[in-house]
């Protein structure tokens, strides 16, 4: 039941990541005592469970963790309160209930703020949905009708007025921002049925941004993806297989993150980890499509080839033998062909040094390149670069240490028509039998999926 509640569950990885502190939140929650609650964050994924603690008779649950200061939301099956931890070791005390109990922070801490906006978009939210649900139930004509729905506008009119006047000072505080990307506006009693859906969905980005990186990778902002998927009964969609619909619905997210490239990185592996290709072919595609459309560099081919190497990207999967592609030009004359690769497992990456998704991509990978090969990982380069000079500057400039190889026929070359490669990079994890052991689409899956290999 209570995954349901969140966007999407992953708990830590063992590995530690450089950089992280030794965390700790105390609080008290004197109503609680007894109760366990998940302590959450957000990473490049969706929402994970950083620890997790019991209140104890007292009334004082703690939490320890590596990590750093940002946002974090403790949770049980029905309740949240999410907060901005700004140092290492912070503090909270709760009088009362999570729904409406009062919440305490170290001194001058603008959680207090927050907290304080939230409140007042509550009151006014439930407040609206109220007088809305019984004006459903009452004739137009009735006086009573009439008192009411002038009570409805006005605290309408009183909403609108607070999300105006936090709008207008957002940029400069994190509280306003947060709690402005968690409202919507409600319909009118007047708007029924599908025009009230319209309405809602309309209006339902109007405070959040997905360009905003103070938001992106928070609870909040999966919490808003999902609410939005939801929004657009993406279940039934994929129930009914209306995938056409579902293509201009993932299309929308994309285009909403369009501003933030660093976002679409986040919207993709959330939704390809919640839409896994092992469960929903078609949706974890079409994803994974969009993705790489928006964040590759694409080559002009005839259209006929490029839907051909598209449809047969998708028939790769694990499992799928790697042909023996040749690997011109290395910089280690002995490794002539794929299969020459003395590696437990290999990363084929095929890039191109003119495309700065590669060249990222690449600058990434060299980070953990010397701890994963220490435990049986190789990388093996193949641009598609035309110029042999371009190519070898490139790979100077970007010191990579591993095997490079390059076909100077681009995409119309050896290598890119066995592997279908039709946008770069393009990513392979490979075994020592040339088999697919998995395809990242970004660096995220990619060590994900390293980390379950080696760890």
């Amino acid at each position: 039941m209570y995954r349901k509640l969140l966007t999407i569950l992953f708990f830590l990885i063992s590995l530690v990541a450089i950089g992280q502190d030794k965390m700790s939140l105390k609080g008290e929650m004197l109503d609680y005592k007894g109760e366990n609650f998940l302590l959450l964050s957000g990473d490049d994924g969706g929402v994970f469970v950083v620890d997790s603690a019991r209140v104890d008779f007292d009334g004082v649950i703690q939490f320890n963790w590596e990590g750093t200061p940002g946002f974090y939301r403790i949770a049980n099956k029905n309740n949240k309160i999410d907060f901005k931890i700004d140092r290492n070791d912070f503090w909270f005390s709760l009088s009362g209930s999570m729904e409406d109990g009062e919440l305490q922070f170290p001194e001058n801490d603008e959680n207090y703020q927050y907290q304080y906006y939230l409140s007042e978009f509550s009151i006014l939210n439930e407040s609206i949905e109220d007088l809305r649900e019984d004006l459903l139930d009452l004739n137009e004509k009735d006086s009573l009708f009439k008192e009411k729905y002038s009570e409805f506008k006005n605290l309408k009119k009183s909403k609108r007025n607070l999300l105006r006047d936090l709008w207008g000072s957002h940029l400069d505080s994190w509280s306003a921002r947060v709690a402005l990307a968690q409202q919507e506006l409600i319909p009118d009693v007047k708007l029924n049925g599908q025009k009230a859906n319209e309405y809602y969905l309309k209006h339902f980005f109007d405070y959040f941004a997905f360009s905003d990186s103070l938001l992106t990778g928070t609870p909040v902002y999966y919490d808003k993806v999902s609410k939005y998927l939801k929004a657009h009964k993406i279940n039934e969609l994929i129930s009914s297989g209306n995938y056409k619909e579902i293509k201009e619905l993932i299309g929308n997210l994309f285009w909403l993150t369009e501003l933030n490239p660093g976002s679409q990185k986040y919207m993709a592996n959330y939704l390809m980890n919640r839409f896994p290709a092992e469960e929903y072919f078609e949706v974890y595609h079409i994803v994974s499509d969009a993705y790489r459309v928006l964040n590759t560099c694409e080559y002009v081919l005839n259209t006929k080839t490029i839907k051909r190497r598209i449809n047969n990207f998708k028939a790769i999967t694990k499992g799928w033998q790697v042909p023996d592609i040749p690997l011109y030009h290395t910089n280690n004359g002995r490794v002539q062909n794929l299969s020459n690769v003395n590696s437990e497992v290999t990363l084929l990456i095929v890039w191109s040094g003119s495309c700065k998704h590669s060249v990222n991509m690449l600058s990434q990978i060299s980070e953990i390149y010397y701890t994963y090969k220490e435990l049986g990982l190789e990388v093996v380069a193949v641009s598609l670069d035309s110029n042999l000079n371009y190519w070898k500057s490139a790979v100077m400039n970007g010191a990579y240490p591993w095997i490079n190889s390059c076909d100077t026929d681009g995409l119309h070359g050896t290598v890119a028509s066995q592997l279908n490669t039709f946008v770069t990079p393009s990513m392979f994890l490979i075994d020592s039998s040339l088999k697919v052991m998995a395809l990242p689409h970004t660096f995220f899956q990619l060590e994900q999926k390293l980390n379950e290999i080696f760890n």
